[in-house]
């Protein structure tokens, strides 16, 4: 009798094993969409250290201010260039989405599989683009909407993106340092406790964008083919969730900055004395229906109203937080896990064309957009001027 049990445990395990390998190999993950731009996308990735700043707010985390930072640009491709991944360390990143979403590690190992359309260390155009900084949502990644860093950059931008550390769900260092994310709050804080360490978080992700503008202008990191490329009179920044909150502070402090884009913005941990200031930067956020807190969408209003410069809200039916990232781009599953029931390349066209035209607009200093023709094209949209 103990034997058969022992092989009805074997054969489970066995099966279970197998299972895990069938599911990694049926539920395979899509490759970034290609971009439909005319250039070529070069892609860095740079190791950068902020010695004025400490490292976290945390206790014990008092040493310098360090970052990983990634960047893409139009790039001139010769033939022994290769192709850059997706994500470099793959495993750990791996890991890290499925903790966060619930989906098996089996899935999600296999995005060692997923090819970009980026160029490791290609050469740069010669010619100068404006500047984009893109910053993350909480506990994610830098590289969390590679579709659209791939499709600005083909499109004559460069886009500088950094794991906030300590805040992203993974920063890995050279020689596979790993620092984890160590945003979590404690349930036993007050509401009052909880917004003051989020506004503190906010301070060190804006402070990461100023350094980034910094390093633009001092080049202390970066090289000197990239530098020569940065049109810094044009720079604008845009962010997906606690991302869209860094977007709008920074553009609110500091003055380099010219347009600002949320992608589902988190406008809680923004303190009031800034919604209530005006922003006087071009703004416009995309995002979906409504948050389940009634109070992120008044303060979207509050400083969209308050703005002097002019501010456009986008409300997209079907979408979902995760929508506003590569989430729903890589596989059908992501429906499972908090994707909406909007089509992944619906959602993807929208965003780049959004994203691009807003920027043009802003930066590039193309025809303004058309509202009528944004009617037109997009009737899943729900436009709101201000």
């Amino acid at each position: 009798m103990k034997l058969v049990r022992h092989i009805t445990l074997i054969v489970t395990i066995c099966w279970l094993s197998a299972c895990a390998s069938f599911i990694s190999h049926a539920i395979s993950l899509e490759d970034v969409a290609p971009p439909t731009g005319p250039y070529q996308v070069g892609t860095q990735i740079m190791h950068m250290v902020d010695n004025d700043r400490t490292a976290w707010y945390k206790d014990g985390l008092n040493g310098a201010r360090e970052m990983m930072v990634r960047v893409w640009y139009p790039a001139l491709r010769a033939d022994e260039d290769k192709k850059a991944p997706y994500n470099y360390n793959e495993t750990l990143i791996g890991d890290v989405i499925a903790e966060g979403f619930g989906i098996p590690k089996s899935i999600m190992r296999t995005i060692n599989k997923i090819d970009g359309n980026s160029w490791l260390n290609a050469t740069p155009m010669d010619k100068v683009f404006p500047v984009l900084i893109f910053s993350h949502g909480h506990g994610a990644l830098k590289t969390q909407n590679t579709t659209q860093m791939e499709e600005l950059a083909s499109h004559g931008y460069v886009l500088f993106s950094c794991d906030h550390t300590y805040d992203a769900g993974i920063s890995v260092f050279p020689e596979n340092r790993v620092i984890r994310n160590r945003t979590g709050l404690p349930d036993s804080l007050s509401d009052k406790e909880k917004w003051g360490i989020r506004q503190v978080q906010l301070g060190y992700r804006v402070g990461d964008v100023q350094f980034l503008l910094d390093e633009m202008e001092k080049g202390k990191y970066l090289p000197q083919s990239l530098r020569k490329i940065l049109d810094l009179d044009n720079v604008g920044i845009f962010g997906h969730s606690f991302g869209g909150a860094t977007s709008v502070v920074a553009s609110i402090k500091d003055k380099r900055i010219d347009a600002a884009l949320g992608l589902d913005a988190w406008f809680l941990p923004i303190s009031s004395s800034l919604i209530n200031s005006d922003m006087n930067k071009p703004f416009v956020h995309l995002g979906q229906i409504a948050w389940k807190e009634e109070a992120n969408y008044l303060k979207l209003d509050t400083l969209a109203t308050l703005n002097s410069s002019s501010s456009l809200r986008l409300d997209v039916k079907g979408s979902s937080h995760y929508d506003f990232s590569d989430f729903s781009q890589f596989s059908k599953v992501s429906k499972k896990y908090g994707s909406g029931t909007i089509e992944s390349d619906r959602i993807r066209f929208i965003m780049n064309n959004t994203i691009r035209n807003f920027f043009d607009q802003n930066l590039k200093k193309s025809i303004s957009i058309s509202l009528e023709e944004y009617r037109r094209l997009y009737p899943e949209i729900i436009i709101k001027e201000y």
